[in-house]
C-alpha cells in the first residue's frame, strides 16, 4: 500500500483545480482513504488503483468516478467504500420529499441534494461524497437534518420530477455542429463520457431492455423500455446532444461524420457490476439523430426452457420436436418478443457432444459453448443465404438461422430440412398459423412447406404481476364477455408497491401457441391454406391460441387479463 500511496500522491500533484489549500488536501486524503477501503474489500488491485489515479489526474475527476467509468467497480461498491471514508450512510430507503425544505430547488439541483422525510426524520441525500465543503456547509447550516450519500442519476431524476425543474435551453443549439473534430473532442471529454455511462447504468439498474434517445426541436427525450413499456427520464441538454450521440457512436465503432444514413453497431461495457452487450442503431430525423440501444445482459439470461415462464404444455411440445432428426421449426412473433431466447434455450437442451450444431445470426446475441456460431455480415456478402449454403457443406446435424427474411433464405432452409437436417429459425408474423401464409407469400411452393415444416410457434411477452401486491378481484363483465371468460370469475389485478416501483408488475413472461403439424394441417396447406381452414384443423388436435394461453396465465395469477388483451389483442 506504501507504493500505491506514493503513485497516488504523484498523480495528485498534477492536479490544478484540486491542488491548493485545505480543500485540495482533504480531496487528496479522501482519494487515498477511498483507495484503501476498496483495496481492503478486495474490489480493486493496487496497480488498477494507481492507473485510475493517474487517469483521474488527467481528466480532473475524483478517483471513485474514474473507477466506475473504467467499469472496474459499480456505483454501489464505490459508495459503500465512500461511506467508510466520510462516515455517512449509503441511502437505501425510499421516503418522500417533504413540503418544506431548507434550500431553493435550484440550489438542491445544482448541488445534487435530495431532501427526504421518513416519519419525523429529515434527511439530505448527497450525490458527491467527495465534496467536503458542501458536507461541512450542510452540517453547520441545518444540523437537525441527517446526511447520507447515494449515486447521482436517481437523485437528479427525483429532484427534477418533484420540483418540475427544466434546464435552460438555447434554441440555436439545436442546429447540428459541423466541426467533426471538435465534436469528437467533446465526445471524449469526461463530462460527456460520464453522462453516457450514467444513462446506460441507469438502464441496467432499471432492468431496461432498450434505451431511446429521441431529438425534438426544443428538447431531447430519454426513455427506457422496462417490461415492454416505455418510461421517460430527464434527457441530455440539447446543446450537448450531438456530443452524447457521438460518444455512443464512437463506442459502437460508427462513423460520427455520417448523419444522413442509418447505422448499426455494438459494443460491450461493464457497468453496475456486470458486463452488458449493447446493440446500437441510429437513424436520421428532421431534428437530429435518433439513437436506440438494446441492452443484452448475457448472465441475466438463464437460457433454460423451464425458467422462461412458458406453460408446461408448450415446453413439452418444443422439447418433443427438438428431438426430431430433421425438419423445420419456426418461432414467430414481433421484434423483442423473446424468439431468439426461446430457440437458444431449446438448443441448450440438446447440446450433448453427439450433434454438430451451427448457427448463423445477425448479431450473435449469446455465446454458448458447444455451438459453432457465425456472425452474418451483408457488407462483405455474408448473408443468411450465403452462410447457409456453406454451412451445409460442414455436415451439421442442427442448424439455427437467426431469421428468415427473404425467399432465398427460406428455400435453402427448407431444402436443408428435407435432406436430413433439423433447422430452427424465426419469422416476423402475428401468429403461429400466420407463418404458413407468410411463406406462401414469399413464393414458396405449398408442397415444400407441407413436407418440411414440422412445428411452428408464436409468442409475445406480457408483464408479470408483482407477487407482493397483486390482489384478487372479479373480472369486469364486459371484459369477460370480450375474451370469453365466465362472468364473475376471480382474477388478479395490479396494485403497486415498493417492490415493483408502484407499477404493479415486475418482469415479463411469454404467452404463446405451439402447433405440431399433422396430416390434417398438411392437407389444409395443400388444399385451402386460409387462416380459418388451418385453425379448424389445428383445433382438432387440441391447438390452444396465444389468447387461450394468456388467459390461462391470467387465471393462474401470473398476469392480468387487461395485460393479455393489451399485448395479444
Amino acid at each position: 500500500m506504501a507504493a500505491l500511496s506514493e503513485r497516488l500522491t504523484r498523480a495528485w500533484g498534477q492536479l490544478r483545480h484540486r491542488g491548493a489549500g485545505a480543500t485540495g488536501s482533504v480531496a487528496r486524503n479522501n482519494d487515498l482513504r477511498l483507495s484503501e477501503a476498496l483495496a481492503r474489500a478486495g474490489l480493486v488491485g493496487e496497480e488498477t488503483l494507481a492507473q485510475a489515479a493517474e487517469l483521474a489526474a488527467k481528466t480532473h475527476r475524483n478517483l471513485g468516478n474514474t473507477l466506475t467509468d473504467m467499469g472496474v467497480v459499480s456505483d454501489e461498491q464505490v459508495y459503500t467504500a465512500w461511506s467508510e471514508v466520510v462516515d455517512l450512510p449509503v441511502w437505501n430507503e425510499r421516503g418522500d420529499v417533504p413540503e418544506e425544505v431548507p434550500f431553493t430547488p435550484e440550489f438542491l439541483l445544482f448541488n445534487r441534494i435530495l431532501p427526504v422525510a421518513i416519519g419525523e426524520e429529515r434527511w439530505l441525500i448527497i450525490a458527491d461524497p467527495d465534496d467536503s465543503g458542501l458536507i461541512d456547509l450542510l452540517r453547520r447550516t441545518v444540523p437537525d437534518w441527517r446526511l447520507a450519500i447515494h449515486p447521482e442519476a436517481e437523485l437528479v431524476y427525483r429532484l427534477e420530477k418533484h420540483f418540475d425543474l427544466k434546464r435552460e435551453e438555447e434554441p440555436e443549439a439545436a442546429n447540428p455542429q459541423t466541426d467533426i473534430e471538435h465534436l469528437k473532442d467533446l465526445a471524449l471529454e469526461a463530462p460527456i463520457i460520464r453522462q453516457v455511462n450514467d444513462l446506460i447504468t441507469s438502464g441496467v439498474r432499471m432492468g431496461a431492455s432498450d434505451i431511446h434517445l429521441e431529438p425534438f426541436k426544443s428538447r431531447i427525450e430519454l426513455r427506457y423500455r422496462v417490461d415492454g413499456v416505455l418510461h421517460a427520464r430527464p434527457g441530455p441538454r440539447i446543446d450537448e446532444y450531438s456530443a452524447v450521440v457521438s460518444r455512443v457512436k464512437i463506442l459502437a465503432n460508427l462513423d460520427i461524420a455520417e448523419r444522413r444514413l442509418p447505422q448499426d453497431g455494438r459494443f460491450t461495457i461493464r457497468t453496475a457490476g456486470k458486463e452488458v452487450d449493447i446493440r446500437v442503431s441510429s437513424i436520421p430525423t428532421s431534428a437530429g439523430e435518433d439513437v436506440a440501444m438494446r441492452l443484452l445482459d448475457q448472465k441475466k439470461q438463464l437460457l433454460d426452457l423451464d425458467a422462461l415462464g412458458m406453460t408446461s404444455r408448450i415446453v413439452a411440445s418444443l422439447r418433443d420436436t427438438l428431438r426430431r432428426s430433421y425438419g423445420l421449426i419456426l418461432v414467430t412473433g414481433p421484434t423483442g418478443s423473446g424468439k431468439t431466447t426461446t430457440l437458444y434455450s431449446g438448443l441448450r437442451g440438446i447440446i450433448d457432444g453427439e450433434k454438430k450444431i451451427i448457427t448463423v445470426e445477425d448479431p450473435v446475441e449469446y455465446e454458448i459453448s458447444g455451438l459453432n456460431q457465425i456472425q452474418a455480415n451483408s457488407d462483405i456478402g455474408l448473408t443468411f443465404a450465403n452462410a447457409l449454403r456453406s454451412i451445409l457443406r460442414h455436415d451439421p446435424d442442427v442448424i439455427l438461422v437467426g431469421e428468415i427474411r427473404d425467399k432465398e433464405t427460406a428455400e435453402i432452409a427448407i431444402q436443408a430440412a428435407l435432406t436430413g437436417h433439423l433447422v430452427l429459425s424465426t419469422l416476423h408474423t402475428n401468429s403461429a398459423l400466420g407463418a404458413i401464409g407468410r411463406l406462401l407469400n414469399m413464393g414458396l411452393p405449398d408442397y415444400l412447406i407441407a413436407n418440411s415444416l414440422i412445428a411452428v410457434s408464436g409468442q409475445r411477452l406480457v408483464r408479470r404481476l408483482c407477487p407482493h401486491c397483486r390482489k384478487r378481484k372479479r373480472i369486469d363483465p364486459e371484459l369477460a364477455r370480450h375474451v370469453g371468460v365466465e362472468p364473475g370469475t376471480e382474477v388478479y389485478a395490479a396494485v403497486g408497491c415498493e417492490e415493483c416501483g408502484d407499477i404493479g408488475y415486475r418482469g415479463r413472461l411469454p404467452v404463446g401457441e405451439y402447433l405440431i403439424l399433422n396430416a390434417g394441417v398438411r392437407q389444409a396447406i395443400l388444399e385451402n391454406p386460409t387462416d380459418e381452414a388451418l385453425m379448424t384443423e389445428a383445433r382438432k388436435i387440441g391447438f390452444k391460441s396465444m389468447l387461450d394461453d394468456g388467459l390461462a396465465h391470467a387465471l393462474g395469477g401470473t398476469t392480468t387479463v387487461e395485460e393479455v388483451v393489451r399485448v395479444v389483442g
